[in-house]
């Protein structure tokens, strides 16, 4: 694990000036993650702590038998740092002081650093998710990206990547989709756009569409073809998680439904994202099945595979070629 961030690698040619790089390790049963990020001359190692009240004080636990100095608690914001001076180092000292509060915890090293340390760390890491995290390595799903484009490889372990996982060229069901989305999303590179849609003469479809900037942003539309009526749609589209836009309004092009803001890219929490658009194609849009549905996806701004061709296969479904 100490070395698999730190191979030589081709020159960048996504134009973006600044392409980190990204690994992802997640337990498939509890969905707990690692999240490894090469930016510059660092890799920095990321935990979230479970929600559940006793799973996160064994995480404590865990970390606490860990060198002094291996891990640090992740800086706190608060509304009220806004207004006051040095508000990193108030959301810093936060965590500190109380670090039950942390949500996530860091750690890392230098490239370039002493391989003995890498080592220590890495053991340290290890430790973390076994014994504080419950993650079983037969469990382990991998997954690599930059901001540029999803990457290859799995170090052996079975990859999240469908094509890397041998999963059938067509999408199978709505559980595949579901998986399926969630490694495309969570690999989005920057200024990508999903939109997945149903087939339609027209201009105005049921769709669900995800836009990677710097948050990954998350709308949908379709009361008017959904046969609900605007009342029962908006009731249906909130108890799953949307949320009317307040730039929508009436006489507009569409009515947009906005989901919660998720991130794409360094550290990805996608808050639900992809079970939230399976559950909105099936309960209120009624689409009995994945190949029911197409995708357009492109790249603003001159970029590398600017249509995002990977996805033709990697989705499972086929592309909108109006």
């Amino acid at each position: 694990m100490p070395f698999f961030l730190e191979e030589d690698e081709d020159a960048d040619e996504s134009g973006l000036g600044w392409n980190p790089r990204f690994v992802q390790i997640r337990d498939e049963l509890t969905g707990r993650r690692v999240h490894f990020a090469q930016q510059g001359t660092e890799i920095e190692v990321i935990v979230a702590v479970p929600d559940d009240a006793a799973d996160a004080e064994r995480l404590l636990e865990a970390l606490r038998a860990q060198p002094d100095g291996t891990w640090d608690p992740v800086p706190l914001p608060s509304e009220s740092d806004a207004t006051a001076p040095d508000p990193q180092w108030r959301a810093m000292q936060r965590v500190h002081q109380q670090p039950r509060l942390a949500r996530e915890w860091s750690t890392g090293w230098q490239r370039g650093e002493a391989v003995e340390s890498r080592r220590g760390i890495a053991e340290s890491v290890v430790t973390v998710l076994r014994e504080g995290l419950d993650m079983d390595g037969d469990r382990l799903r991998f997954a690599t990206w930059s901001m540029d484009a999803p990457g290859t490889g799995s170090y052996e372990l079975p990859a999240d990547r469908p094509s890397e996982r041998e999963a059938p060229v067509v999408c199978s069901d709505w559980a595949d989709f579901e998986a399926r989305l969630s490694w495309a999303l969570t690999t989005l590179p920057w200024d990508g756009v999903i939109n997945l849609s149903t087939p339609h003469p027209g201009p105005d479809p049921c769709f669900v569409q995800f836009l990677h900037g710097r948050q990954l942003f998350n709308e949908a539309s379709g009361w008017d073809v959904a046969g609900l009526g605007a009342g029962e749609f908006d009731r249906r589209m909130r108890e799953l998680g949307w949320s009317f836009a307040p730039h929508s309004v009436p006489g507009g092009a569409a009515l947009i439904w906005e989901g919660p803001l998720a991130k794409a890219g360094f550290n990805p929490s996608l808050r639900g994202a992809p079970r939230r658009t399976v559950a909105t194609f099936t309960e209120v849009f009624t689409v009995g099945h994945p190949q029911d549905l197409v995708f357009r996806a492109f790249r603003n701004g001159q970029r590398r595979d600017p249509e995002l061709r990977y996805l033709d296969i990697e989705l499972g479904i086929p592309r909108d070629v109006r």
